[in-house]
This record gives C-alpha cells, sequence and structure tokens, in this order.
C-alpha cells in the first residue's frame, strides 16, 4: 500500500510540482539556439539525447511538439509533467509499445505535426542511437532535425545511464539546431543510424 501511495504522490509531483520547478528554474537560465528557423518546418523529427531532456523540455516549451514517450511507471511521470508544458505526448518505445507508438507517429507525421525523439532512450546506451527512429525516418521520409546541447555551465550531472544535465540557476546554455536529414527506402537502418549519431556528436 505505501508503494502504491508513494507512486501517486509522485504523479502528483510530477503532473503540478515539477513544471513550475522547471519554470522557475529556467527563467534564471540564459538559452542560445543556432538555426532555429529549422524547427518551422512541417512535418519533421526532432531528435534530443536523453541526457538533455531537461534543457530541450523548458526551451521548447508551448510549441505543441509530440513527444515519444515511454509507456513505464517513470515514463508516466514525465508525460504528465510534459502535458503540463504544452507537449502532446505519443506512449510507447523501442521496447514496450513499439509497434503502436511508430504507427502513431507515422499517422501524426502525415498530418505534418513535429515529433520529438530521443533516440537513445528510454535505457540506452547513452548517445547511441537505436534503431526505431531509423525505421520511423525511413518509413515517413520525413526531416530528422537534431538538436544537440553544445554547452551548459555550471550544471549537475547525475550519475546515471545517460549523465543526465541539470543547469544550476543562471546557467548559460547553448543549443545547436542542426541541418535536416532526409532518407528514403534505399537507405539502410544502419547507415540512417550512423549518420544521425554524427550529427547528433559534440564535436
Amino acid at each position: 500500500m505505501m508503494s502504491r501511495l508513494k507512486y501517486r504522490l509522485f504523479l502528483w509531483c510530477s503532473e503540478y510540482l515539477l513544471p513550475i520547478i522547471v519554470r522557475l528554474l529556467g527563467i534564471t537560465w540564459s538559452i542560445s539556439i543556432s538555426n532555429l528557423e529549422y524547427l518551422s518546418e512541417r512535418p519533421i523529427i526532432y531528435t534530443i539525447w536523453h541526457g538533455h531532456l531537461l534543457i530541450h523540455y523548458y526551451a521548447f516549451r508551448n510549441r505543441k511538439i509530440k513527444v515519444l514517450v515511454s509507456r513505464s511507471p517513470d515514463g508516466e511521470l514525465i508525460a504528465r509533467a510534459l502535458k503540463k508544458l504544452g507537449y502532446g505526448v505519443i506512449r510507447g518505445s523501442s521496447s514496450k509499445g513499439g509497434s503502436k507508438a511508430i504507427l502513431e507517429i507515422l499517422n501524426r507525421l502525415s498530418q505534418g505535426e513535429q515529433i520529438a525523439i530521443t533516440p537513445d532512450g528510454p535505457r540506452g546506451p547513452g548517445y547511441r542511437v537505436k534503431e526505431g527512429v531509423s525505421i520511423i525516418a525511413q518509413k515517413s521520409g520525413s526531416r530528422i532535425i537534431p538538436a544537440v546541447v553544445t554547452f551548459a555551465k555550471p550544471t549537475i550531472r547525475l550519475k546515471s545511464w545517460d549523465s543526465f544535465i541539470i543547469p544550476l540557476p543562471f546557467a548559460k546554455i547553448h543549443i545547436e539546431i542542426k541541418e535536416p536529414l532526409q532518407f528514403g527506402s534505399e537507405d539502410s537502418r544502419a547507415d540512417i543510424c550512423r549518420k544521425i549519431e554524427d550529427a547528433m556528436n559534440i564535436v
């Protein structure tokens, strides 16, 4: 019973308290974004590293971007916070609910929507692009736009599989929007993953 009560408390905090904390913290950040004009295109698949989620969720809030979120209990916590920050949510992952999520993403893309995916999520390995995003890119033909946090200081970096970044108050942050990538059925999934990963690597 205690476990269920604790989880319900976490759900409430994720839905009501966490979005407030993110907004208050984000207000203090100094964020610069290069090539923002690429994100005006539709449809697009916007790829971000799992460890950079907090920064992106604040920087691109209220744009009605649809985010792929795991069906796990942890995913439910994230989904509730995202909705309060102005995002849509598609539930599923490469390990659970994947096929249904891919079909929904393809449908959303066909309607001209913007989709955000963490290609190394939800369990890693971190900073390695997995096959799921290549399937979507291959089947949809939609543009892939990698977005990478290239600078964030001062920050706390958690000792988690994704080295999750939490910028401290008044941190300076830079996000680089990379040039769009586009693939077709003739491209192999391995090549798609490699090219996306190369574009997302911080040199």
